[in-house]
């Protein structure tokens, strides 16, 4: 009996094993960043005065199994068009149309740490 039931535990054992996901895009907002996750997960990071630092924001991942710690890093553009558009969406009350440029760090509990850049510097603007 113990053996005919040895592969439905296992399998169900299997099935109960998680594992941890990596990140594989991150989107950038004035107050938030949204981390889309291998599992499907999506985590959020959100801009507060407890999560402030000197150049933007950093703590840990939400709404996701994977309560990875990151930290974004706000940088000044090199772009002069980039510049004026800004200051444009800026003036007419726009700002949140144009992603912040921004650096996010995503630490894993392996001590992995994936970077992504806002904009993407591999898209046109």
């Amino acid at each position: 009996m113990f053996r005919a039931l040895l592969p439905v535990l296992l399998f169900v054992a299997a099935c109960g094993v998680q594992t941890s996901s990596r990140p594989e895009a991150v989107l950038v907002e004035r107050d938030r960043i949204t981390v889309s996750m291998s599992s499907g997960w999506p985590c959020m990071g959100f801009r507060t005065d407890e999560t402030r630092t000197a150049d933007g924001w950093a703590g840990r991942l939400e709404g996701c199994p994977d309560a990875y710690p990151y930290r974004v890093s706000l940088y000044g553009m090199s772009n002069p068009l980039r510049t004026l558009l800004v200051e444009v969406f800026e003036a007419i009350g726009a700002e949140d149309l144009i992603a912040p440029a921004a650096l996010v760090e995503i630490t894993t509990d392996t001590g992995h740490v994936y970077r992504f850049r806002s904009p993407d510097p591999r898209k046109d603007d």
